[in-house]
């Protein structure tokens, strides 16, 4: 089943103007760094993730982007596109805590599936 929200991502056009805002003014913590564009927030509930984009984003493009947890990610993909829904990558590519895809809503809207994979 595909409904239950383990990550939100932010991208940001500046990493560390990024990492000044949510640690000096909303007083978040620095959990992790994932390489020099990724870093996640220490958060209770559900991770907060901040991550550099390519290029600066546009006024109407998505900046927050849901990500919904997958225990078997290549079954679901699949499933999905059995159900007509539209998904971004042929093949579901790597990230740091394993893999993920992306199916898009009727509205455009890009949800992230998360496969938790690197975790012992």
């Amino acid at each position: 089943m595909l409904n239950k929200v383990c990550v939100l991502t932010i991208k940001v056009d500046d990493i560390e103007k990024a990492l000044e805002f949510y640690t000096k003014v909303l007083d978040f913590e620095v959990s992790k760094h994932y390489g020099e564009n990724i870093v996640s927030l220490l958060h209770k509930k559900i991770p907060i993730v901040l991550e550099k984009t390519e290029g600066s984003i546009s006024a109407g493009g998505q900046k927050v982007l849901i990500g919904i947890l997958s225990d078997n990610l290549d079954e679901d993909v699949n499933r999905l596109r059995g159900r007509g829904a539209h998904i971004l990558f042929d093949e579901s590519r790597p990230c740091p805590p394993g893999r993920y895809n992306i199916v898009e809503d009727p509205f455009g809207n890009q949800l992230e599936l998360v496969e938790f994979s690197n975790f012992q």
